[in-house]
């Protein structure tokens, strides 16, 4: 049986991701959560301090900008799409949709194989003094000490009686009265199922692991069992019930409307939809937060310091070995980048205009709510409604913006199609050298009116320059500085009296 998680040949326009694994059509009723990461993408920009960020929607990539359409759902093709899984809420949501899909059926794929699946939860004990880039960093060594590279020989050991295959490791924080709260999800491939009695004994011996990591790391020591209810704290193991049909990879979670059953595969990846949960915000609960008018500094302060620390750490790792064990099985990965999974989840779609470079940044990028309007043209009229709406703005159909070049697949374009093109450029580029000579005679005039409202400034400046070229002449540098100060003042003191 050969299980894929990449599409088709030729089916790759199952919903609008572009074709990611498993992904499923867009809705209308998505939009209002897209407009909200629009909207606080752009709210975001100048308190995140990253220029990727800052670029992301509205950088050009080459040339220009093609709208485009897809199952209802409009996207730009052409820009730069920063691939921030942690810090921008469009790519995050993306990427995290996409990995989600994948990771669903991997865990469908292993369970056919009679294979084991459980999760295992690490956190360590946090105060709010802690920065966050202090816990990330022990956190980080004692995954290393304990599961990673430099793994001792308990967990070798335990990986061989249990049957480790490999692991999914996804890394989360929120934010509580305690502080910043970072914790792993890992999801574990085990060789068999697990029985209740096996899973508690793999839960005991990965706490005493974890626990001698963090000591290790120069963390606190954790704690395994609450005194309260009497639940794991440090390291928990979840196993999913056998029998389920095509839920081996899904673990019970509430959702953000409190309602939803989320799956592993969620719990791993959907960081972008999650709600904190017993007074804990999830980051982009805090962006939102610092985003607002009037926000609390603090707020404010907590979201650069998680952009600090979150930049670089990978949304999702695949343990060595792993990816190919699963392509040996019968089972093909999709191997994009996050980068160009957000790419492809932007850009994917029939092109219904081209807007120029020069048009895009000086008609569209430059006005906020001016890129989400013309998506929501996209998906109201189409090509007409993106029209109806660039004319409005002051610009001209087939100058301004053009129309897109559409030819079928495994079709050459005709002389006549060619010719029409290169005469569509032409007249763009025209079009750009007047509008350029009309704004070089708008700058002159303005200049001339500011001339003559002060005469005396042009003097000023030049007596102030030949100050400067005396003083030059001058033998050292104090006399050279001083002489300069004193002639810049006396120009400056004529021409205001």
């Amino acid at each position: 049986m050969q299980v894929s998680g990449l599409p088709e040949a030729g089916k790759r326009d199952a919903g609008f991701s572009g074709g990611v694994p498993g992904a499923k059509p867009e809705t209308g009723t998505d939009t209002a959560a897209r407009d909200a990461a629009f909207l606080l993408r752009e709210a975001l920009r100048p308190l995140s301090g990253l220029q990727r960020l800052a670029d992301c929607g509205l950088s050009v990539l080459a040339g220009g900008v093609t709208p485009v359409i897809r199952n209802g759902r409009a996207g730009f093709a052409g820009v730069v799409t920063c691939g921030s899984v942690h810090v921008c809420p469009c790519c995050s949501t993306s990427i995290r949709r996409v990995r989600q899909d994948e990771l669903e059926q991997v865990g469908e794929f292993w369970e056919c194989q009679s294979c084991g699946l459980v999760m295992m939860t690490l956190t360590m004990r946090h105060y709010r003094r802690d920065p966050l880039a202090d816990l990330v960093e022990k956190q980080r060594e004692a995954w290393k000490r304990g599961f990673g590279q430099n793994a001792g020989r308990a967990w070798r050991d335990a990986k061989k009686t249990y049957g480790v295959r490999g692991f999914v490791r996804a890394w989360e924080v929120t934010h509580g009265e305690n502080g910043w709260h970072a914790h792993y999800h890992v999801l574990l491939f085990l060789a068999r199922p697990l029985a209740t009695g096996q899973v508690q004994e793999l839960q005991h011996l990965a706490f005493e692991v974890w626990a001698a990591a963090l000591v290790k790391a120069g963390a606190r020591m954790p704690i395994e069992i609450s005194e309260k209810d009497g639940k794991p704290v440090a390291v928990k193991i979840d196993a999913p019930d056998r029998g389920e049909s095509g839920k081996l990879a899904r673990y019970l979670m509430k959702g953000q409307d409190g309602k939803t059953k989320w799956g592993i595969a969620h719990e791993l990846t959907r960081q972008d939809v999650k709600q904190g949960q017993g007074g804990h915000r999830t980051p982009f609960e805090i962006a939102r937060a610092a985003t607002v008018q009037d926000a609390d500094p603090i707020d404010v302060r907590l979201w650069q310091e998680f952009v600090q620390a979150a930049v670089g750490i990978r949304a999702l790792y695949w343990s060595n070995g792993l990816r190919a064990l699963l392509k040996e099985m019968g089972f093909e990965l999709d191997d994009r980048a996050d980068g160009t999974v957000a790419a492809d989840e932007a850009s994917a779609g029939t092109p219904l205009a081209r807007i120029p470079a020069s048009t895009w940044y000086r008609y569209i990028a430059r006005h906020p709510g001016r890129p989400l309007a013309l998506l929501h043209a996209a998906e109201k009229g189409g090509a007409a409604a993106v029209r109806a709406l660039i004319e409005t703005w002051g610009l001209t159909w087939g100058l301004d913006v053009q129309e897109p070049d559409v030819f079928e697949a495994g079709t050459v374009p005709t002389a006549d199609e060619v010719l029409q093109s290169l005469e569509r450029e032409t007249l763009a580029a025209r079009m750009k050298v007047w509008r350029d000579e009309f704004d070089r005679q708008d700058r002159e005039r303005r200049a001339h009116r500011i001339v003559r409202q002060a005469p005396g400034a042009w003097e000023a400046r030049k007596d102030a320059q030949a100050a400067a070229d005396e003083a030059r002449k001058s033998d050292g540098p104090e006399t050279f500085l001083s002489l300069l100060h004193r002639r810049r003042r006396e120009a400056l003191a004529t021409a205001t009296s």
